[in-house]
């Protein structure tokens, strides 16, 4: 007779190597992240910088705790438990509130709120700093915090389960405030924004220039799709109280780290839209002083369509790095991190 754990012995086995595999591209991308902050010289940082690079470490910590505690809780529940009374059902039933499992799920719900927070911040950019904008997202947001804390409240209590169904009826619409209703509203507005851009990015530039801006890969990057249709994935076995959740809730966890971590990548190695682009093409925030500085597109549309001099403000060793780019890098919206796009 098969046992009534088996279906969620099943999911947390394989949840947890998808989680491992995406964890590995996490460090990846965390790495890089730090070699472009450290590419950069003191001279060409950013104020925001040093906070992007804090930032991403934080979210790395976070999720290096989840798979840890993930980690040390299966391993209790398969070897450890298996040979004492009430085996591994008996485990799942009490064990779930154990501290270190408690911290497991803090965890992920501090990276959520990390992870909202970023594309909030990066909607409020697109939109050249309009906080009518932000404004209903951040109530969401707000709300979306209360409802967790409560879930983390029951779910760490003695015989507790964050998979229970005291911790569902306030995890059911925190999830649905985030995922579905903050998630995908901030996804279609970066998106909305993004396509927008793209059109003015296209008419300024040109086609090849823009791509590195306007791409697939810099369209599915920038707007965060991924971490939001993955928290629609995991809503809905968590709502109907299947046992499969915990597979797409693993998956969702790193999945909610390596979304902002690209953003960050992208920022510090100058491939993300930014208050500088923003205005540039749309002027619709202008800079203090005579007149607006010079813009990654400025510096990639001239390097690309006339490999000469040019006449924006900056040096020729960075109109000089911006020839050399590859026609691949423009396309995908990637490359390597020494190639700096705009000058600070």
């Amino acid at each position: 007779m098969s046992s009534p754990t088996a279906v969620f012995e099943h999911a947390y086995y394989v949840g947890g190597q998808f989680a491992t595999i995406l964890y590995g591209v996490q460090l990846v991308l965390f790495f890089a992240t730090l070699r472009a902050f450290r590419a950069n010289s003191d001279a060409r940082h950013r104020k925001s910088d040093r906070f992007f690079a804090v930032y991403s470490t934080v979210m790395t910590l976070l999720v290096t705790v989840d798979v840890a505690t993930n980690a040390v809780w299966g391993e209790q529940m398969w070897i450890t438990s298996r040979s004492q009374p009430g085996g591994v059902e008996g485990f799942i039933a009490t064990e779930t509130s154990v501290w270190y499992e408690t911290l497991s799920s803090t965890s992920v719900v501090a990276l959520i709120f990390m992870s909202d927070a970023l594309l909030i911040y990066r909607a409020f950019v697109l939109f050249a700093s309009n906080y009518l904008i932000i404004v209903l997202p951040v109530l969401i947001y707000l709300a979306a915090f209360a409802l967790a804390i409560i879930e983390l409240v029951i779910a760490g209590t003695p015989n507790g389960n964050f998979f229970g169904t005291r911790a569902a009826s306030f995890g059911v619409p925190y999830y649905a405030l985030t995922s579905i209703s903050l998630n995908t509203l901030l996804t279609l507005l970066i998106v909305a924004r993004l396509l927008t851009l793209a059109r003015a990015a296209r008419a300024s530039m040109g086609a090849p220039a823009a791509r590195l801006y306007t791409g697939v890969a810099a369209l599915m990057a920038e707007s965060a799709a991924p971490y939001a249709a993955l928290g629609i994935m995991f809503l809905v076995p968590y709502a109907r109280g299947s046992d499969t959740s915990i597979a797409f809730g693993q998956v969702w966890a790193k999945v909610t780290c390596i979304a902002p971590t690209l953003i960050i990548y992208r920022v510090l190695t100058r491939r993300a839209w930014d208050a500088g682009t923003v205005s540039a093409l749309t002027g619709e925030r202008k800079h203090a002083g005579a007149g607006v500085e010079s813009t990654a597109m400025e510096f990639v549309s001239r390097a690309l369509e006339t490999g000469v001099s040019s006449t924006a403000k900056g040096s020729k060793s960075q109109i000089g790095e911006m020839s050399k780019m590859s026609e691949k890098d423009v396309e995908t919206g990637y490359g390597s991190s020494r190639e700096e796009l705009t000058p600070v």
